[in-house]
């Protein structure tokens, strides 16, 4: 009978060292936590269908009202007003640029016109065309220094790096890459 106890102990003891060696496995395959000092409470939130969802409200320019922004026509773009002021940037703008590229290529004024596609306030990019043509023209960007504005780089090609060597900082999400005129590559700033 002692013999039967001890054998039976002994199953006792391997079935639950194998049980919770299979669990323990069982946990560190499916990475679940059985842990009961770690509880996940997920909150429960309650959306009532009479009041519009914060962001669900975006203008025909894809601003969202209910976030402070508003179509800044001059900048192109949504913008907060107490984050950035809409009325900095115009018209003004667009006619220094338009005198930069002048004075750089000793073109005509009248024979130009110049579109300001993006302007910050410090860095600006956008195109420039003949007047009469509806097709062709380039590109530009300038960047505005020493009180006015200053090509950095224009027309139809590829960008040199060596332009934009005066100015290191000017942001990457303009000119992403340029011409590495040494070797003969271009390099992704």
């Amino acid at each position: 009978m002692k013999n039967f106890v001890i054998g039976a102990v002994s199953t006792i003891i391997v079935l639950a060292v194998g049980f919770f060696s299979y669990q323990y496995g069982k946990k560190a395959r499916d990475g679940s936590n059985n842990d009961l000092s770690v509880i996940s409470v997920t909150p429960q939130v309650k959306v009532s269908s009479d009041t519009p969802l914060l962001g669900g409200d975006r203008d025909e320019h894809g601003c969202i009202g209910s976030a402070g922004y508003q179509w800044c026509k001059e900048k192109n773009k949504c913008l907060r007003s107490w984050e950035e002021a809409c009325d900095d940037v115009g018209q003004d703008d667009t006619e220094l640029i338009k005198n930069a590229l002048i004075d750089k290529h000793d073109w005509n004024k009248d024979d130009i016109v110049v579109t300001v596609s993006k302007n910050d306030g410090k860095y600006a990019s956008g195109g420039v065309r003949e007047k009469n043509s509806e097709v062709g023209g380039g590109y530009f960007f300038a960047v505005k220094a020493e009180g006015g504005w200053k090509i950095v780089a224009d027309g139809n090609g590829v960008i040199q790096c060596s332009s934009l060597a005066p100015y290191p900082d000017y942001p990457k999400s303009l000119i992403s890459e340029c011409y590495d005129e040494t070797t003969g590559k271009n390099i992704v700033r």
